[in-house]
C-alpha cells in the first residue's frame, strides 16, 4: 500500500538500490528524432542506423531489468529479514553479483555508448560505429563480473527453486514480486537467466551493424570489435566448462573411499603406511596444464582375475589419466581402492579370445610388466566400450602432454629472449652443429679480446712410400709438444708418471695423458724459441681450418715393444721423448683428497728413473747411433704393459735408410688459427 520501505544507505549502495542516476539512462523513441536529414540518407545507411539504435535501446532495457532484481526482489527480501522473516534465505546466494553487473553496464553506457549518442544529439549526424571501437576492444576488462556470474548461475537457479519448494512463505513472496507493476511480468527464473543471454547477444548485434555498413573503415572496426567480444565469450565458456568438470570430479571423489591396496602384517607397519594410504583425485594431472581437469569418463562393474587366483567382483573408474580398481562397500555408498592406480600412459589393453574379456598390462618406467589383470565384462558390447574409451583417453592425454611441452619450450625461449634484450652485451657463442666450417666463420668475426692463438701443433712425418699411410694416435696431440727450448714451455712440462699410468691402462695414450698438463688459457708460442722438428707433412685436405687432425687407432702392445708402429713413427717419437726426459722439469701430478696421485703405485717407485732438476743441461755433443738405440729400447721397455709376454725375438732392430732420413729431415706444421676461449 505504501511502497517499498527504504533500506539503510550502506545496503542501498551495496545492492545498487535507488533511482539517483537513472535519469541518465533515457533515450528517444527513434534515431530519426536526432538526425534531421534522415530522409536524404541512403537505404543501406538507414538500416545501419536501425541496427545501431537496437544496440543502444536493448542496452537500456537490459539495465532496467537488472534493476528489478535489486530494487524489487533484493530490497523486499532485505526488508522482510529486518523484521525476522525469511532469515534462512541468503540474498547473496540468490542474486549473486548482480550489483557488479549493474555497475559494469552503467560504466559502459557512460563511457562508450552514451558519448556516441550525445554526439549525434549535438551534431545531428548519423551514429558513427567507429566511435564504439575503443570501448568494445576493452570488452573483456569491462565485463569481468560476468565470469563469476556465469559460473554460479546454475547453482543460483537451483537454490531459488529449492527455497520455493521448501519455504511456503518465500514462494508467496516471489509470487508477489512477479505480479508487481515494476516487474514487467518477468518471473524470477527469467530475470536470473537474463545476464547470460545478454552477454552472448553482443556479437549478433555487432554483426547486424557490420552487415549494413557501406564503408570499409566501419566494417574493419566492427570486425575487430566482434573478435574482441567473441574472444571474451570463449574465455567464459572455457571457465564454465572447467567449473562443471571440477564439480563432476568432486562428486566422483566423494564416492571413492579408503585406499587399501596392501594388507599390513602388523600394527607397526600399518602405522607407517597410513600417511601414504591416501589418494587425492583433486590433485592436478601430471605433465598437463593446470587448466585441464581430471574427468570421469566411464565406470561400471566387472569381474577381475589376477594371476591364478579366482575371479573377483570389482568396480572400475576410468578417469582422464588413471584407471582405478575398487570394490564396493556394502554399508556405504562408497568404493575402496584395492589395487594401485593404473596410469593410462603406462597401460596396455589387449582383447582376448573371449569376446567379453580383455587384458590390462601395466608397465614400469623401463617398459616392462608391473602387473597384469584379466577383466571379464558382462557383455561383449561392454568390452568394446571399455577398450574404446581407454584408447580415446590415452590419445587425448598424450595430446595434452605434447601441448604442455610445446608451451613450456615457448615460454623458456621467450624468457631467454627477454634476457638477451635486457643484457645486450657479447656472450660466448654456442657450439654450432654445422661442422667446422661454421665454427671457423664464427671465429673470424669475434673481437680480439675474446680470441687467442693455440700453441704449435707438432705431428710426425711418414715419407715412406712403401708403408701404408695410417695416422698414429701419438701424432694427434696438440698439447705437451711445445718447443723444449721455449721459456714458456717450462710452465707445463710432461708428466713424470705418465709411463706408469700407461702401463696400468693401455687406452691412455700420450696425447690423452698430456691433456691434463695444459692450462685453460694456452699461451701463444715464442717465435724466437727453437722449434721441435719432428712434424710430418700432411695433405692439405686432411688439416682443415677449425677442424682437427685425423685420429687413428692406438698402437698395439707388440708394436710398442719392438719399437715400430704401423706408420713407423714411434721410433722417432720415442727418440725425441728420450731427449726431453733430461731437458724438461716434471709437471705436478694430480692428487686425490688423500694427497696421493691416482697414477702412483706401491711397487714402481723404486723403478722410476731419478728426476733431473731444472738446472740440468743436456750434453752439447750429439748422441751416437748406439746411444740412441739404447735409449729407445729403455723407453719402450718402460712402456710395456703388465701381463703381456715378452716377444720371442728381443734383439734390437736395425734402422732403415728411410728411418734415418726421417731422423735427419723433419718438418713442422703451424696451426695459428685464432680460436675463441669458448671453442678451446
Amino acid at each position: 500500500m505504501f511502497g517499498m520501505p527504504r533500506l539503510p544507505p550502506e545496503d542501498r549502495r551495496h545492492w545498487e538500490i535507488g533511482e539517483d542516476s537513472d535519469s541518465s539512462l533515457a533515450i528517444e523513441k527513434s534515431w530519426k528524432e536526432l538526425v534531421p536529414g534522415h530522409k536524404e540518407m541512403s537505404r543501406e545507411l538507414c538500416h545501419q542506423q536501425e541496427a545501431l539504435w537496437e544496440l543502444l535501446t536493448t542496452e537500456l532495457i537490459y539495465v532496467r531489468k537488472l534493476k528489478i532484481m535489486t530494487d524489487l526482489l533484493a530490497a523486499g527480501l532485505l526488508n522482510l529479514q529486518r523484521v525476522g522473516l525469511l532469515t534462512e534465505v541468503s540474498a547473496e546466494t540468490l542474486f549473486g553479483n548482480v550489483p557488479s553487473l549493474i555497475r559494469a553496464h552503467r560504466s559502459f553506457w557512460e563511457e562508450v555508448l552514451g558519448p556516441t549518442l550525445e554526439e549525434t544529439r549535438a551534431s545531428g549526424q548519423p551514429l558513427d560505429p567507429v566511435s564504439l571501437q575503443n570501448g568494445f576492444l576493452s570488452f573483456s576488462q569491462r565485463f569481468q563480473p560476468y565470469i563469476l556470474y556465469c559460473l554460479r548461475v546454475k547453482q543460483t537457479m537451483a537454490y531459488a527453486w529449492e527455497q520455493q519448494d521448501s519455504s511456503p512463505l518465500f514462494h508467496t513472496f516471489v509470487q508477489w514480486c512477479e505480479k508487481h507493476k515494476r516487474s514487467g511480468r518477468q518471473t524470477l527464473g527469467d530475470l536470473l537467466i537474463k545476464p547470460h543471454q545478454r552477454i552472448t547477444k553482443y556479437p549478433l548485434l555487432l554483426q547486424a551493424v557490420r552487415k549494413r555498413s557501406p564503408e570499409a573503415r566501419a566494417r574493419e572496426a566492427l570486425t575487430a570489435m566482434i573478435a574482441a567480444v567473441e574472444s571474451f565469450l570463449r574465455h567464459i565458456n572455457k571457465r564454465v566448462r572447467q567449473g562443471e568438470e571440477q564439480e563432476s570430479l568432486v562428486a566422483a571423489a566423494r564416492r571413492i573411499g579408503p585406499y587399501e591396496v596392501l594388507e599390513p602384517p602388523s600394527e607397526e607397519v600399518e602405522k607407517n603406511l597410513r600417511p601414504f594410504s591416501t589418494l587425492d583425485l583433486m590433485a592436478p594431472m601430471l605433465g598437463v596444464a593446470s587448466e585441464h581437469t581430471r574427468q570421469l569418463l566411464l565406470e561400471g562393474p566387472v569381474r577381475m582375475k589376477e594371476g591364478r587366483e579366482g575371479k573377483l567382483d570389482v568396480y572400475l573408474f576410468l578417469f582422464s589419466d588413471v584407471l582405478l580398481v575398487t570394490k564396493t562397500l556394502r554399508r556405504a555408498d562408497k568404493a575402496k581402492v584395492i589395487r594401485p592406480p593404473l596410469m593410462l600412459e603406462k597401460l596396455v589393453c589387449r582383447p582376448l579370445r573371449d569376446p567379453s574379456s580383455f587384458l590390462l598390462i601395466h608397465l614400469t618406467e623401463f617398459q616392462c610388466v608391473s602387473s597384469a589383470l584379466t577383466v571379464h565384462c558382462p557383455r561383449a558390447t561392454d568390452r568394446a566400450l571399455w577398450l574404446e574409451k581407454t584408447q580415446q583417453a590415452q590419445v587425448a592425454l598424450q595430446k595434452l602432454k605434447a601441448e604442455e611441452c610445446i608451451q613450456q619450450k615457448r615460454e623458456l625461449l621467450a624468457l631467454y629472449q627477454d634476457r638477451d634484450r635486457e643484457s645486450p652485451g657479447p656472450r660466448p657463442s654456442t657450439p654450432s652443429t654445422e661442422g667446422s666450417e661454421s665454427s671457423t666463420e664464427g671465429s673470424n668475426c669475434r673481437t680480439p679480446e675474446s680470441s687467442t692463438v693455440i700453441p704449435q701443433l707438432v705431428v710426425t712425418e711418414d715419407t715412406d712410400e712403401d708403408a701404408p699411410s695410417v695416422p698414429d694416435d701419438t701424432s694427434d696431440s696438440g698439447y705437451g709438444t711445445l718447443v723444449p727450448g721455449s721459456p714458456k714451455a717450462s710452465h707445463f712440462p710432461p708428466n713424470r708418471l705418465r709411463s706408469r699410468a700407461f702401463r696400468r691402462d693401455p687406452r691412455l695414450t700420450f696425447s690423452t695423458l698430456d691433456l691434463r698438463d695444459v692450462p685453460l688459457h694456452p699461451l701463444p708460442p715464442d717465435p724466437q724459441a727453437p722449434q721441435r722438428r719432428s712434424t710430418p707433412e700432411l695433405p692439405e685436405e686432411s688439416v682443415q681450418k677449425g677442424g682437427s687432425l685425423p685420429r687413428g687407432d692406438p698402437p698395439t702392445s707388440s708394436e710398442e715393444e719392438d719399437g715400430t708402429s704401423v706408420g713407423e713413427n714411434v721410433v722417432v717419437e720415442n727418440l725425441h721423448r728420450a731427449r726431453l726426459r733430461g731437458q724438461l722439469s716434471p709437471s705436478p701430478t694430480h692428487t686425490d683428497s688423500a694427497g696421493e696421485s691416482p697414477w702412483d703405485s706401491s711397487g714402481d717407485e723404486e723403478e722410476e728413473e731419478p728426476f733431473l732438476g731444472p738446472g740440468y743441461s743436456p750434453s752439447p755433443h750429439p748422441l751416437r747411433a748406439e746411444d740412441m738405440l739404447r735409449e729407445i729400447r729403455e723407453e719402450l721397455a718402460s712402456q710395456r704393459i703388465e701381463s703381456v709376454p715378452e716377444p720371442g725375438d728381443s734383439r734390437p732392430r736395425k734402422l732403415t735408410r728411410v728411418q734415418l732420413q726421417r731422423m735427419r729431415g723433419l718438418h713442422v706444421v703451424h696451426l695459428d688459427t685464432p680460436l675463441s676461449t669458448s671453442e678451446v
